[in-house]
């Protein structure tokens, strides 16, 4: 037997006990007696505490019980919702609210399976002979954010045919005339299953949404948002998200934060906030790092540490790195290092790699990026990271990068990166909604586990 099963048992049973004592407390109470005439209070209040007083002890103590099983009770429930809306990739909404959003009203089941419509057309499945009059769209429309576009076709083509791309989720809006009106292009992410992304869980991501200008306000948008919602309810998808936090330049990665049109679009679309990235980007020209980290870098030397930039001798030793660091892909990590270790810079320690920092090839525009920065767990909060980041400079140097981009998170932008001479070209936020599945119903939870 469970524990609920013999919680909701005892509860019965408690309840019985105390309507069995209090009627047979009555019954006694009413043979105890005669009352006397002159002072029936006096007497019956004897009477009472004679006869009464275990009947009220026992029944005070199964009324201490009934509580405590009720506590019990509700408690089990709310742990199973919690645990559900764990592995169903709710890891903040579980443990900080504990109350999920209201679900919005389902779409009507058409929307699902025929192509939608808007007052100017028609929402048709993306297909490849749109591509051209897609990227003619994209240029005219994203002209504010050409920064964070794809300015080269092997850009969208790598994109398009990679296993990311959700052809089957992704929509074109067509005018009466068959032109294109707008484009909605979604992703997947089955290529990045071992690489931790938070959302991994819920993959139904809207990579962009693109409105041509003179098509904008006629309902083309919310037609093409909910083709995409339709297809993620088909798959039993319990989120949608528009943008992605990580690092995806292929496309827009959210909505800018200065765009209110958009903003106000997708509120009203049902859809919150879930969090906020920033684009910032440095220039090797003239950068010299602050005092504090070159003197911080002269402590760490006194300590025993040392930096210097890879070289192909070093392959053993970064070996023997990722066999103690817990780092994703390890194997994947030596093969990059073994073709290019020209792209690293270490940071030693009584003669072992402690940690390092890996930069991204150059970019169309001479730019380069940071890949990753990582050291073992025993040397954090040592001051390493902030070291190792301005060492990027000296591989920017050789490299011939004009600087560096990254996309992190608002807290990094502002404490950690600026140091380094990089500044905030772009804030971006992704949105999330909750689609309407039953979160209790053991089929969809599984699903998800």
């Amino acid at each position: 037997m469970n524990l609920r099963l013999a919680l909701i048992l005892a509860l019965l049973a408690g309840s019985a006990g105390c309507a069995w004592l209090a009627i047979d407390l009555d019954r006694r109470l009413a043979e105890a007696g005669a009352v006397a005439p002159d002072d029936p209070a006096a007497d019956g209040a004897k009477a009472l505490l004679r006869i009464g007083t275990p009947y009220l002890s026992v029944l005070g103590g199964v009324a201490v019980l009934n509580l405590a099983a009720l506590f019990l009770l509700a408690f089990s429930y709310r742990e199973e919702r919690d645990h559900a809306l764990l592995r169903a990739g709710h890891h903040g909404l579980a443990r900080s609210t504990r109350v999920l959003p209201k679900p919005p009203v389902p779409e009507k089941p058409a929307a699902a399976e025929a192509p939608g419509t808007w007052a100017g057309g028609s929402v048709v499945p993306w297909k490849p002979e749109y591509y051209a009059a897609f990227r003619d769209l994209w240029n005219r429309a994203c002209t504010a954010i050409a920064h964070a576009s794809p300015k080269e076709d092997a850009q969208f083509e790598k994109f398009l045919r990679s296993p990311e791309f959700d052809a089957e989720s992704s929509a074109v809006a067509l005018n009466a005339d068959g032109s294109l009106a707008g484009v909605v292009l979604a992703m997947r992410q089955p290529a990045f299953e071992d690489d931790g992304y938070w959302w991994l869980e819920t993959p139904a991501v809207v990579a962009a949404l693109i409105v041509d200008p003179a098509r904008r306000r006629k309902g083309a948008g919310r037609a093409m948002m909910q083709w995409v919602e339709a297809a993620a309810r088909r798959r039993q998808r319990p989120r949608i998200f528009v943008g992605g936090v990580e690092n995806f330049p292929h496309l827009v990665p959210g909505v800018p934060e200065g765009d209110h049109t958009q903003r106000v679009f997708f509120s009203a679309m049902g859809y919150t906030e879930v969090r906020r990235t920033c684009h910032m980007e440095a220039e090797y020209a003239g950068y010299a790092p602050p005092q504090e980290l070159v003197e911080r870098e002269e402590k760490l030397r006194q300590k025993g540490f040392s930096f210097a930039a890879a070289r192909k001798e070093d392959i053993p030793a970064f070996q023997a790195f990722l066999d103690v660091a817990r780092i994703d892909r390890p194997q994947r990590r030596l093969e990059k290092f073994t073709a290019e270790p020209e792209r690293f810079f270490l940071a030693w320690h009584e003669g072992r790699i402690v940690g390092f920092i890996h930069v991204t090839a150059m970019d169309e525009n001479g730019r380069s990026g940071i890949h990753l920065i990582y050291f073992l767990k025993e040397f954090r909060g040592a001051g390493l990271g902030s070291v190792l980041l301005i060492k990027a400079h000296e591989l920017w140097r050789v490299m011939g990068a004009v600087g560096g981009t990254i996309w992190t998170y608002p807290e990094a932008a502002v404490r950690f990166y600026p140091r380094a001479g990089f500044r905030t070209v772009q804030e971006w936020i992704c949105y999330g909604k909750d689609l309407d599945h039953a979160w209790t119903d053991p089929a969809f939870v599984n699903r998800w586990r």
